[in-house]
């Protein structure tokens, strides 16, 4: 070969393995799951609270009776199956430290420790499930993958998503027992089944049966996630599929930026005075977490109504739609000061913008002397039914979630209407894959094209 055509190949390698580079890496998914287990699998079952720490009491039964019910069904059922070993922190009514729990976990050598809970909110407006895993890698991966799976069971129920979250406290993981758990090197999560402070989700857990069921419902997620066989019940969850998670990694879902959602706002799209009926146009966005819920106020904020699901909220997609309209009758007795708040998936939240109704302008473009600009890119083809009663309360009273009686005409009836898909635009899947197809293309007739010279040049020589 002469040293031109040498310096010409050796030009069209270097070109070939150029391109090699561009061609964009198509995302990595997860083989399974991520966390490796044992030929003998161990689990370990904790019911939380216990002896002098009754948890939830305010509600009925104590958290800590509720927990031992649900961990024991849980319990029997687990050992329905074939290949696993099922312990319980405690099976009576007595006082654990969290530290002992963790402990106990180590000295069988646990492969996942599952806390049982039940839960309530400070001000009993929340409602859903929930659960919490560790904030370090790579537990924090693990629990994420089997939080996916166990709460999406318990949406089959009926219970509301609220997701997979960590909470990270002055020392590592906030919740005591993760943080123990996690020092050991032992996976854990705690399950927070229902609100027990709210009457929607508290139907759930008022018999002993609907305890057993959530047991029951929970060692079904602990079997697919471990991919687990069982004969008796005739199902085999080997070919179980996980979401995709990188456990050298924190999953950015699980994390909160600890601030509300990055936009609230409220337009008016309709009023018509002589009959009462409103339309609000709401918009929201977060570019960390889903938006779950929504509140609103007719008098300026003094009271609000109780919390209703934002439209198409996915809390394990970290997705939901970004705008919807909101319809009410307005009662003639009522404020026109109209305010919307939006709450992610960690609660915390943001207010709207100020609607003066009696104005029918926007008060902060009314108080500038600006006209309201005009809606007109809103879709209000396809309506979404509310999920639950909608209440105006009436200046100068409280609210409360069990606030549902309708009373005369303060009745605020709401209608919700899906206007876009998603709040975040995914890549086109099939552009990806027509554009890698394309450049591997290109790169192959350039190899071709190299190789031919090469042989060419060889023969002359």
């Amino acid at each position: 070969m002469t040293r031109r055509n040498r310096s010409r190949y050796c030009s069209l390698l270097a070109a070939a393995m150029l391109l090699l580079t561009m061609v964009p890496s198509l995302p990595v998914q997860a083989a399974g799951r991520a966390q490796s287990a044992g030929e003998e699998l161990v689990v370990v079952i904790d019911a939380g609270h216990g002896g002098d720490n009754l948890g939830a009491k305010d509600y009925g039964t104590p958290e800590k009776e509720l927990t031992l019910i649900t961990a024991q069904a849980m319990y029997e059922e687990l050992l329905k199956y074939e290949g696993v070993k099922v312990y319980m922190t405690r099976t009576a009514d007595t006082n654990l430290e969290l530290d002992q729990r963790a402990q106990f976990a180590k000295d069988v050598d646990a492969d996942f420790l599952f806390s049982i809970h039940y839960n309530a909110s400070e001000e009993h407006r929340l409602y859903g499930s929930e659960v919490f895993v560790s904030g370090q890698a790579p537990y924090n991966a693990y629990g994420y993958q089997f939080g996916s799976i166990c709460l999406t069971n318990l949406s089959s129920m009926g219970l509301y998503n609220r997701g997979v979250k960590s909470k990270e406290g002055n020392s590592g993981d906030y919740y005591g027992l993760i943080r123990e758990s996690t020092k050991r090197g032992i996976p854990s999560c705690i399950i927070e089944h229902c609100f027990l402070d709210i009457d929607s989700d508290k139907e759930y857990a008022n018999t002993t049966d609907k305890l057993k069921k959530f047991g029951q419902m929970d060692a079904k997620s602990v079997a697919q996630y471990f991919g687990l066989k069982s004969s008796l019940l005739g199902v085999d969850y080997s070919g179980t599929e996980y979401v995709s998670v990188d456990a050298n990694k924190i999953v950015p879902e699980t994390v909160s930026d600890g601030k509300g959602p990055d936009e609230c706002q409220v337009s008016l799209w309709s009023n018509n005075p002589s009959t009462g009926d409103v339309t609000i146009a709401v918009h929201g966005f977060d570019m960390n977490a889903a938006i779950l819920y929504y509140d609103y106020s007719l008098d300026g904020g003094m009271t609000y109504t109780p919390l209703y699901k934002w439209p198409n909220a996915n809390a394990l997609l970290n997705s939901n739609d970004g705008d919807f309209t909101l319809s009410f009758h307005l009662p003639t007795s009522a404020g026109a000061t109209f305010i919307l708040r939006n709450y992610n998936l960690y609660d915390l939240v943001t207010s709207s913008n100020v609607l003066d109704l009696n104005s029918q302008v926007l008060s902060t473009e009314y108080a500038q002397g600006k006209p309201i600009t005009p809606v007109a890119n809103y879709n209000t083809d396809t309506t979404m039914e509310s999920t639950q009663s909608d209440i105006y309360i009436p200046q100068g009273s409280t609210v409360s979630e069990a606030d549902t009686e309708v009373v005369g005409d303060n009745t605020v009836v709401e209608e919700q209407t899906q206007q876009t898909q998603t709040r975040r635009t995914q890549r086109n899947p099939v552009l990806a894959v027509l554009l890698l197809a394309g450049m591997s293309l290109i790169i192959v007739m350039l190899l071709v094209l190299v190789i031919r010279l090469f042989l060419l040049e060889h023969r002359k020589s």
